[in-house]
């Protein structure tokens, strides 16, 4: 397998957007409502689930999703009014706890971590802590560490590569403390010879933290990587790539690798520290909006809470894009609520641009980061011929959304791609 880090700037630079928040600290907003799956992924119901009229506190466990028991706390101190399907930032409709917050500072909050803790207890405190990948995919953390397979670099991506967002430099540059708390318990855990701190050479306040954090831990093996603001730079195999100049088939920790967004690993240092489970994200609200802004809130909260009131004429020209515009999925309406991944709620108008036939200028295969050709995929999803589709290795695309961006037909070819890859990872799943 091979792909590329970067061939070209032109192809690879793509406009950051980011000067309405990144000089803003975030603000705090206490929703009167939040709206928190009671099912998984796959629309099961959460196991031994509370009921509609229990009271919770801050990091009351509200159920657990199989197979393995993973946590889902509530965000808020208050009541469960009720269970009934809610639009989420999923973009589908899902079984939610509607839980009225009190607005109460109270807490369920479980024994902080020891020192001296053995490996299964740091294990152990990692899954009990509910924290997932906080850069999107919302992967369950724990079950990266929990690989059995040996790890050199525990890579911390504080990248942030995605237009408009801000939200992992403000909060990242503020809590930075927290992620040096949980590093060493990860590096006892992981056996991992050094942590590589990611960011662009373009975030001062989070380049400055990661320094006096080293300053103040400099038994900690961390080193600090400077990247040039390139897209999508924080993609996990381009920071292997620029760490360690390694390359892999599926997952990281191929290379050795355990890739973390900074939100998470801070996280962990709160839980590990304190006690307490993450309730809250700093969610960037930007775009066409009066008054874009960082936004700490309750997870489960409602994107039309955070965006707050639209001009009336303008209700019917806009977009929501849960995530950033380049990897995020639009939603026609706010009225959706946010996950615990949730990072950015990104207003557009809405354009109606008429795709063109392909001009095969290639411009595609030069910019995506994995070597791939997206309009033979995309030719191939169009015939239905998964061999082909596999052939292709459809199922290695990132999602980054540059085939879309750079096309001058301006062909959905991203989203084309990505249907190709569920097909591709199904098909696989069922051994054919």
């Amino acid at each position: 397998m091979s792909f590329h880090l970067f061939r070209s700037s032109e192809a690879t630079h793509i406009p950051g957007k980011k000067e309405q928040t990144v000089n803003q600290p975030y603000e705090t907003l206490e929703p009167e409502y939040v709206y928190i799956p009671a099912v998984d992924g796959r629309g099961n119901p959460l196991n031994n689930a509370l009921s509609v009229g229990v009271s919770v506190k801050k990091g009351t466990l509200l159920g657990t999703r199989a197979p393995d028991d993973f946590p889902i706390y509530s965000s808020v101190a208050g009541v469960i009014e009720d269970i009934r399907p809610v639009l989420t930032a999923s973009g589908r409709e899902q079984s939610c706890f509607v839980i009225k917050n009190s607005k109460v500072d109270e807490w369920e909050v479980k024994n902080p971590l020891p020192f001296d803790a053995s490996n299964e207890e740091i294990i152990q405190a990692i899954k009990d802590s509910g924290v997932i990948g906080f850069g999107g995919a919302g992967f369950p953390t724990y079950r990266k560490f929990n690989s059995g397979k040996p790890v050199d670099y525990i890579i911390v991506n504080a990248i942030e590569c995605e237009p408009f967002l801000t939200t992992d430099y403000i909060y990242g540059a503020e809590q930075c403390d927290s992620l040096f708390d949980a590093l060493p318990y990860l590096l006892k855990l992981s056996g991992a010879k050094e942590v590589a701190f990611c960011t662009k050479k373009d975030k001062p306040a989070l380049i400055e933290a990661c320094k006096k954090g080293m300053e103040k831990h400099p038994d900690l093996p961390v080193k600090l990587y400077l990247s040039e603001d390139r897209y999508p730079m924080g993609y996990e195999r381009n920071l292997v790539t620029l760490v360690t100049k390694r390359q892999y088939m599926n997952i990281p920790i191929e290379a050795g690798c355990i890739v973390d967004n900074i939100y998470t690993l801070i996280s962990l240092g709160i839980f590990f520290k304190t006690g307490k489970v993450p309730t809250l994200r700093c969610i960037t609200v930007a775009g066409e909006i009066p008054h874009p802004r960082n936004v700490l809130t309750p997870y489960g909260a409602l994107a039309s809470d955070l965006i707050g009131e639209l001009p009336q004429d303008e209700e019917n020209k806009l977009k929501y894009i849960n995530g950033g515009p380049m990897n995020g999925n639009a939603i026609d309406t706010p009225s959706y609520a946010t996950l615990l991944q949730t990072n950015g709620v990104i207003v557009m108008k809405k354009e109606n641009r008429r795709a063109e036939p392909c001009w095969h200028c290639g411009n595609c295969c030069d910019s995506c980061p994995m070597d791939l050709q997206p309009v033979q995929i995309q030719m191939a999803l169009k015939k239905n011929d998964l061999q082909r589709m596999k052939e292709l290795h459809a199922e290695r695309c990132c999602g980054c959304g540059l085939c879309s961006y750079i096309c001058p037909s301006r062909i959905e070819v991203s989203q084309n791609v990505m249907k190709a890859k569920a097909i591709v990872l199904q098909a696989l799943k069922e051994g054919k």
